[in-house]
């Protein structure tokens, strides 16, 4: 073994990723490469270094859209094992560019991370078999099932009429406090619409798309209203104004 093909193998040998056969060769050219071993000093002082930094888990946003995505990735056909291979490399280019887009987005404020946390929180529904806690279209069963799991009162309403039938509520943890969310269906997708109580006047539902999701916000009636789907602008504004007409109407 010559020493650039030795020196290429000392990560792998590090990571034990080697055969046996392989071990042995790259272990008897290191005895004869002091540049070689002087890597492999190198590689093993990194990883080290690795091991003893601080671990976090990642986000639950990273985290459930990775999961999606290979859940995705894996239900689709594959008829030659280049297909395979191929579906392997995208799930590892995402894995990556949203590690770098979850960095990125840990340096915001705010608004940023609350946004985070309700795209997650709704990609936890979507990937539910339910996506609920108290199933149920009745807006008298799900409104108390919420007293003492919050400090508050959440308006619920059935929307079967304008398209967008009550599926229950869940709570669920929005920048570190609990949040009410309702789950509401269109067609075969799911809507979650997280709702706190809010300080400020009422305001027009404003529209919004990140990473292929719609996102409304708008207050009303003394609630934060935050609705996130995997729908189109127009059916979240249809949404968002059905919400708002029903709440509006309670008052």
């Amino acid at each position: 073994m010559d020493c650039p093909t030795c020196e290429a193998m000392v990560d792998a040998y590090v990571d034990g990723e080697l055969s046996a056969t392989e071990n042995a060769a790259f272990e008897q050219a290191l005895a004869e490469c002091p540049g070689c071993r002087a890597r492999l000093e190198a590689a093993r002082d990194m990883s080290r270094l690795l091991r003893g930094m601080p671990a976090e888990p990642a986000p639950d946003l990273l985290r459930a859209r990775i999961e999606r995505e290979l859940r995705s990735i894996a239900g689709r056909p594959r008829e030659r094992e280049r297909e395979r291979v191929r579906w392997l490399a995208m799930a590892a280019s995402l894995i990556v560019a949203l590690g770098v887009g979850w960095i990125g987005g840990s340096m915001l404020g705010q608004g940023a991370r609350e946004t985070d946390a309700l795209v997650a929180g709704y990609l936890r529904v979507a990937m539910s078999d339910s996506g609920v806690e108290v199933a149920s279209s009745d807006r008298h069963t799900v409104k108390p099932w919420f007293a003492g799991r919050i400090d508050y009162s959440p308006p619920v309403h059935d929307l079967t009429a304008q398209g967008f039938p009550l599926l229950g509520g869940r709570v669920d943890l929005i920048d570190g406090r609990k949040a009410a969310v309702l789950v509401y269906r269109r067609n075969q997708h799911r809507i979650a619409l997280t709702l706190w109580p809010a300080s400020g006047g009422d305001t027009t539902p404003s529209v919004d798309q990140r990473d292929g999701f719609a996102l409304a916000d708008w207050r009303r009636g003394g609630f934060a209203m935050r609705a996130v789907a995997d729908l189109s602008p127009a059916e979240m504004k249809s949404f968002a104004a059905a919400v708002d007409r029903a709440v509006a109407a309670d008052r």
